[in-house]
């Protein structure tokens, strides 16, 4: 992932939140300088205020270091089991109505 994608995550995070930049940095022991660092893409915390950041957002530490191409990916995958369910739904329909004829 990028820091340009972490620092949009954790900016959208904060806003979701209603925090300001100085109040999430009081929060974990920061300054607003660092908080606008992180989210300009200037900086990147390490895990330890990662993991701060995390409980204070009330985001999995995943939200902020999957990437939007993981979150295609598979909501892709997911898109594709949803569309063979169905097949198999039909087939399945299917087979319920010749089994009733043959009964």
């Amino acid at each position: 992932m990028s820091t340009k994608e972490f620092g949009e995550k954790l900016k959208s995070a904060r806003l979701e939140t209603g925090l300001s930049q100085r109040s999430l940095g009081l929060s974990i022991g920061l300054s607003d300088k660092t908080i606008s660092s992180y989210e300009s893409s200037r900086s990147y915390p390490n895990l330890e205020i990662l993991k701060r950041l995390s409980e204070v957002l009330k985001k999995p530490v995943n939200y902020f270091l999957s990437s939007v191409t993981e979150e295609v990916k598979i909501s892709d995958q997911l898109n594709r089991i949803l569309r063979k369910q169905e097949e198999l739904e039909k087939e399945l329909d299917t087979l319920k109505g010749l089994l009733k004829r043959v009964e």
